[in-house]
């Protein structure tokens, strides 16, 4: 049983941060007496879909430091709506190179009893201290992909430094998928040497520019097929989690997290 689970996008226009909080907001929408924390753990805020954070990891770094983190301090800093919990990445640029690996992991350590599920957003850097501490303490680790042959080329550069890191990834996440692109599945698969198991889809759903502007996830325009393909990653999750599955949907309005 694990409650922590690392999103990874082998290129900064996987979509990773988008994968990341729509999955955990479904989860939270639908399962209300459970809590959730989605963390932005790389180079940027990671909080382009939501119109306020509270604070950011940055109000932390002096208590990551010192090991004397305070979980009080930590909820002052995120954003809540209801049993959902948000903390801001890195906002500074000329602050990214200061935060270390061990970092990462004394706040995942120091979390991880007070939330039942634990979403990391891990971005695309690899050389992000954030990033690779979250990535080797977390177990189960989803990397975001597209059938792009640009990012597909990225990620046969990039997986021989996740292989001498020891990063293995538990499933592949193909996002914005086109059936009608030759490059399916399967052939991403065989591409990839990945076992077909291991790979999942997420469909175009077409608002992609709507929800930047808005500053929601594509949750909130009710793409059918979208919204099945991120049910079926929250499942997966609370299988693993010895969680029971969600099986309908609430039948309400989707309140985005704001």
């Amino acid at each position: 049983m694990s409650k922590m689970y690392a999103f990874h996008g082998a290129d900064n226009k996987t979509g990773t941060t988008m994968i990341t909080q729509s999955v955990a907001e479904f989860i939270a929408d639908n399962l209300k007496d459970i809590k959730i924390m989605m963390i932005s753990l790389h180079g940027r805020s990671g909080t382009e879909y939501v119109d306020r954070v509270g604070e950011s990891i940055e109000g932390l770094k002096l208590h990551l430091s010192n090991r004397l983190l305070d979980f009080g301090r930590v909820i002052e800093g995120c954003r809540r709506s209801n049993n959902f919990y948000m903390l801001g990445g890195v906002e500074s640029i000329g602050q990214v190179r200061s935060y270390h690996p061990d970092m990462a992991t004394y706040l995942l350590e120091s979390i991880e009893n007070e939330f039942d599920l634990i979403f990391a957003d891990t971005g695309n850097d690899i050389d992000n201290g954030l990033a690779v501490g979250a990535l080797e303490f977390i177990e189960e680790k989803y990397c975001i992909i597209t059938q792009q042959e640009s990012i597909l080329r990225r990620y046969e550069r990039v997986r021989p430094v996740y292989e001498r890191l020891g990063i293995d990834f538990s499933f592949y996440v193909v996002n914005k998928y086109d059936a009608q692109d030759p490059c399916d599945l399967r052939y991403i698969a065989e591409r990839l040497c990945l076992c077909p198991e291991k790979l999942m889809k997420v469909e175009a759903s077409g608002y992609e520019r709507q929800a930047e502007l808005d500053r929601r996830t594509l949750l909130c325009y009710k793409n059918e097929a979208y919204c099945k393909d991120i049910k079926s990653i929250a499942n997966r999750i609370l299988q693993h989690a010895q969680m029971d599955p969600i099986r309908s949907e609430r039948k309400k309005k989707w309140t985005p997290f704001i």
